[in-house]
């Protein structure tokens, strides 16, 4: 599994924004699909990323729901290329799984674009899709029936891969740091989902000022990668 490559693993149709699109295309992507990051491309060439904490932001500067001109406003207030995070951490196509899951950590992000030697946006790979690699390293298969969609493993599946990782770090089978780095990632993930569910509680009540300050504290804890395991309790 150590030996498997980037390239074996990643989503290659990955949904992307152009660099000049208007501010309300990359809300609308990211309100009709389920995602958690975005590559900004000019062409094919990647330029930045969007991300679920970028959009988060966002939304102090929205009026209130059903106001005319909102969007126009939005989009004259912001630019996709001034609020996309760069440099942008990549992978390549050679890059061992590794590789990636140990710039993952030390980076404290949950995805990287994988590009040519162009800079050309090839694909992407996510803790998902190195989860799934953890899995066929350790002699665990996937069968159709396991899976609606590339991408998205079943509970039973995500649950065999964090014990596995788990009895892999214990019995110190785990010489590269692996399954430790998987076991961070699901934690720094389940944080994410928490933020998720908060904040659209957030929304949905007319910006309430207890959940405001409750997401305040959660945004902050995910900037501390090293307290991922103090998981939260949704409101």
């Amino acid at each position: 599994m150590l030996d498997e490559r980037v390239r074996h693993i990643m989503t290659e149709a990955v949904l992307s924004i152009g660099v000049h699109e208007p501010i309300t295309e990359a809300l609308r992507l990211f309100s009709n699909h389920p995602l958690h990051h975005l590559p900004v491309v000019d062409g094919s060439e990647l330029k930045g990323m969007l991300s679920t904490a970028e959009m988060l932001k966002l939304e102090y500067f929205l009026p209130k729901s059903g106001a005319p001109g909102s969007a126009v406003l939005l989009n004259e207030r912001f630019r996709i290329e001034t609020i996309m995070r760069r440099p942008v951490f990549t992978a390549n196509l050679e890059d061992t799984i590794a590789d990636a899951a140990s710039r993952m950590v030390v980076n404290g992000i949950h995805s990287l674009p994988v590009i040519d030697e162009n800079n050309h946006l090839l694909g992407i790979v996510t803790t998902t899709d190195i989860m799934q690699g953890l899995l066929r390293g350790i002699g665990l298969r996937r069968s159709p029936e396991q899976h609606e969609v590339r991408g998205r493993p079943t509970e039973l599946v995500m649950r065999r891969a964090i014990q596995s990782a788990q009895s892999m770090t214990l019995n110190g089978t785990d010489s590269d740091g692996v399954a430790a780095s998987m076991l961070y990632l699901h934690d720094r993930n389940v944080l994410l989902e928490v933020l998720r569910g908060n904040v659209a509680r957030y929304l949905h009540a007319g910006q309430d000022e207890r959940l405001h300050t409750r997401l305040v504290q959660e945004i902050d804890r995910l900037g501390q990668p090293g307290e991922a395991r103090e998981l939260p309790i949704p409101l």
